[in-house]
């Protein structure tokens, strides 16, 4: 945050943070109401999805914040003015705090695995592609791990009544097999799911030497969220976190699990996000179609995943030089600095 409080000072303005991470809007308007507020300007900080777009002006419009500059501060892909007071930016925190990967040559061109996914905790997004892979038989061929689903019962609770409705909306064969798969841990490795997936710093980015990092050519990311279950309901949640930027800072081809947008909004950052690896239209596609399109890149295999990488390696070298700059650093800022 110190890069966007630091922006805001040279602006003029003298932020005061309110953390919201997480909250849903009743507790954010009790937190506003209880925050002794001594700043003309608010950066209501959110490290998390951010989903209440409805609500947005039930939180501009608290009593508390009458007359303040209020910067509502998402992870989502866009910036939105509303007015000379409430502003609602795109700044991911974590892409500020990252450390520079030291310098190391593309990788070899005789790995194992064409594929890695470390999909972390079970959530529901995570926990239908991981059974679609292994439907097809896909997971013994990639490096994957995933975490046991008694860590998230209330996941497990939406899933199993969603497949126990005559008329919901999943369909998820062997389901208690793949189930009771869970956990896995790639190679028998003991370091727990939560560990493995710790790519980057303090916190967030420090850099591992998982296999998922460097013995696969491409490497798959589930964001922390792509649309609002059930699916029917055809909600839209962007956000972009570490996850997205990691195949990038490892020098592997990126294959991205997201919002609808979710690519566009990293091309615009100037990544190179070789979609000629996907479907035509994957970025436009709902959840569930992407589910199918990348399980059937998978299914491709090692050799195909290896041609990938050997032809696009200029793309792949841009994208490890861009993540190691501070070119979106500034990108990002003088978008916001631009709609103040």
């Amino acid at each position: 945050m110190l890069k966007l409080i630091s922006l805001l000072e040279e602006l003029n303005y003298n932020p005061q943070i309110i953390s919201i991470s997480s909250m849903p809007v009743d507790q954010i308007l009790d937190t506003i109401d209880n925050t002794e507020i001594i700043s003309d300007t608010v950066i209501l900080q959110n490290g998390d999805l951010w989903r209440y777009f409805d609500e947005e002006q039930d939180i501009f419009n608290h009593p508390t914040l009458s007359n303040k500059t209020v910067f509502l501060q998402t992870l989502g892909y866009t910036n939105k003015k509303y007015n000379n007071f409430h502003y609602r930016i795109s700044f991911p925190i974590f892409y500020f705090d990252r450390v520079i990967v030291p310098d190391k040559l593309p990788l070899a061109n005789n790995l194992e695995y064409g594929f890695s996914w470390l999909a972390g905790r079970f959530g529901i997004d995570r926990a239908i592609l991981g059974h679609s892979l292994y439907t097809e038989n896909l997971l013994d061929k990639i490096i994957f791990s995933q975490a046991s689903p008694s860590d998230s019962p209330c996941t497990i609770q939406r899933i199993e009544e969603d497949l126990a409705d005559e008329y919901g909306g999943l369909s998820l064969p062997n389901w208690n097999a793949y189930k009771n798969l869970l956990p896995v841990i790639h190679n028998d490795d003991k370091t727990p799911w939560n560990s493995e997936i710790n790519f980057f710093t303090t916190g967030i980015y420090k850099q591992t030497s998982h296999p998922a990092f460097k013995d696969a050519y491409c490497n798959i990311a589930v964001e922390s969220a792509c649309e609002e279950y059930p699916y029917e309901r055809n909600i839209n949640l962007p956000v972009i976190t570490e996850k997205s930027y990691k195949p990038f800072s490892s020098r592997q081809i990126p294959l991205l699990v997201g919002a609808r947008g979710h690519y566009a909004y990293l091309k615009d950052l100037g990544f190179e996000m070789m979609e000629d690896l996907l479907p035509s239209g994957y970025d436009d596609m709902h959840f569930l179609q992407k589910v199918d399109a990348v399980v059937s890149t998978v299914a491709k295999g090692l050799e195909f995943a290896k041609d990938f990488y050997f032809s696009h390696l200029p793309e792949i070298q841009h994208n490890y030089e861009l993540v190691n700059s501070d070119k979106v650093d500034n990108l990002i800022l003088r978008r916001i600095k631009d709609i103040i």
